[in-house]
């Protein structure tokens, strides 16, 4: 390390009233050693030794101090701090020194308020788990540039040959819907000290619709139509042809002009089961809640 390096890292460490007094340290150290020697060596010796060290650096501090400003030291420590930094490669740190100094802010008002921005900004904080403001902001905004799907908005598609399209009526009374569209089910083998996964195939889904309905029922009447077309009071069962109905699922959109790349989900159903509540203590609208059930797994629209 050259002669330089060893100034600037013990100004940098120190500053400059810290370098000076190193330095009468380890000269005055040396004079005084010599000193107690030549007396003796004895306690006396040694303590009048000291108090002349004493005297002798704070002298020599003074005179610093009297023929080099403080504004001028401050300069001094700076920079060589910086220099320090500099040295070991840390830019952000040489920086974030100059701004703390104050130094600019006799050149440029207002540096002081970017120095205390600056390090808030970068220094990290518990408040935002451990990391700093502008790496927090980083992900908000990263966050909120995200076009997040919501869960209030979707579409339905439903139709059939039996009742036409009646996508516009679900769509006005819908107001839930719950399905798995992806059911695998496996089983677990042993095979010596292990266990294998061996995959049996897909399930068919299941769709829970909860709906309103108007005072004519015409919901309640179109399941019932699809319902007796499965299966009559006869007793007959009826062709899939003629009570499979289609439905499909819209995420993120409520309307088919405003989807633009929207997720869907469609297959062919039949009516499960409809359930609904009636109650004379509440003044509420009446929900129904309709269950298809797919139809072969392997058939699509």
């Amino acid at each position: 390390m050259s002669l330089y390096n060893n100034i600037a890292e013990s100004l940098s460490q120190g500053g400059l009233t810290g370098a000076v007094k190193s330095g009468l340290d380890s000269t005055l150290g040396g004079v005084a050693s010599a000193a107690t020697d030549a007396l003796g060596g004895s306690k006396l010796a040694q303590t009048a030794v000291n108090m002349g060290k004493s005297m002798a650096s704070n002298a020599a501090m003074n005179l610093v101090n009297k023929y080099v400003p403080l504004t001028a030291q401050r300069a001094i420590n700076t920079g060589a701090g910086a220099v320090g930094d500099l040295l070991r490669g840390d830019w952000d740190a040489a920086g974030l020194r100059v701004l703390d100094s104050g130094l600019l802010n006799d050149l440029l008002p207002g540096m002081g308020g970017v120095a205390s921005q600056t390090r808030y900004w970068g220094s990290a904080t518990p408040l935002f788990g451990g990391i700093s403001p502008s790496e927090a902001k980083r992900i908000y905004d990263e966050m909120r540039g995200q076009a997040l799907a919501k869960k209030n908005l979707w579409l339905l598609e439903v139709s059939s040959r039996l009742g036409g399209d009646a996508s516009q009526r679900f769509n006005l009374f819908a107001t839930e819907v719950e399905y798995e569209p992806f059911n695998l089910t496996g089983d677990k083998r042993r095979v010596g000290g292990v266990m294998v996964d061996t995959v049996q195939g897909g399930e068919a889904v299941e769709l829970r619709l909860t709906t309103l309905d108007d005072k004519v029922g015409s919901l309640k009447r179109w399941f019932a139509a699809h319902h007796g077309a499965a299966s009559a009071r006869d007793g007959t069962v009826g062709v899939p042809d003629t009570y499979a109905v289609t439905i499909k699922v819209v995420h993120a959109f409520i309307t088919r002009d405003s989807s633009r790349g929207g997720y869907e989900d469609i297959g062919l159903f039949r009516t499960g089961n409809m359930a609904l509540s009636l109650s004379r203590r509440e003044d509420g609208l009446q929900e129904l809640q309709m269950t298809f059930s797919q139809l072969d797994t392997f058939m699509r629209p």
